[in-house]
């Protein structure tokens, strides 16, 4: 393990998978949660991950590592932050870096650089389905409209990246499950996102796309499972 800001280069040899629903998702995830780093200078090439220790630990451990070392044949080092909660999934390998810029990704800044879902995810369904749940596993969250309303749950779906947002929104209604429109676009103090809430459309996400995160699942009552 490295310390922290500390970023070893080196060219691990790695499956270079076919495009597949696993990959779709781990697209979506890095969508979410994700970051490519690329440092030229230093010959710095880094894939990272990043979530609550106490809340993504089981998720990013139990099934995202087995998520990348079946997609690509390399083993994740996690790292837990001192200052906060929280933990890092960091890959350090140029041939990682290049295989998923040359998927749609790109390296810096995601909302500068509006990165969004790549064009070949919407050529299939399975793609488009698997990717939205690494999406909403990861940048997605579950809430009981509580007080007013117990028993009525949201899933929403929060991001500064417009381009994102709107393509999100665009894959879930080609998925045929109703969603809002954006809200919070002239907010100072609030992210823009998208929701869903009718109780039957929530049915329809957990069936189509569902959740791999369990923390999602968790929050939601065995009668709208």
């Amino acid at each position: 393990m490295f310390k922290e800001g500390e970023i070893p280069w080196n060219r691990k040899q790695i499956n270079i998978p076919e495009k597949n629903e696993n990959l779709a998702e781990f697209i979506g995830i890095m969508l979410g949660d994700g970051n490519i780093y690329v440092n030229e200078k230093y010959k710095a090439y880094q894939v990272k991950i990043v979530g609550d220790f106490y809340k993504d630990f089981i998720y990013l451990n139990n099934y995202v590592k087995k998520l990348i070392i079946n997609n690509f044949s390399i083993s994740p080092i996690f790292y837990k932050r001192k200052r906060d909660n929280g933990l890092d999934i960091k890959l350090n390998s140029i041939n990682l870096v290049k295989s998923l810029l040359d998927l749609g990704l790109k390296s810096g800044d995601k909302i500068k650089n509006q990165v969004t879902i790549p064009d070949w995810i919407y050529k299939k369904e399975k793609y488009l389905v698997s990717c939205i749940r690494g999406l909403f596993d990861t940048d997605g969250s579950v809430y009981e409209l509580l007080p007013n309303w117990p028993g009525l749950f949201q899933i929403t779906f929060t991001n500064k990246n417009m381009t994102l947002l709107q393509d999100t929104r665009k894959a879930l209604l080609k998925l045929k499950i109703k969603v809002s429109n954006i809200s919070n676009l002239n907010s100072k103090d609030s992210t823009p996102r998208i929701y869903i809430t009718k109780k039957e459309e929530i049915k329809k996400f957990l069936r189509k796309v569902g959740f791999s995160n369990p923390k999602h699942l968790n929050k939601l009552k065995s009668e709208i499972l």
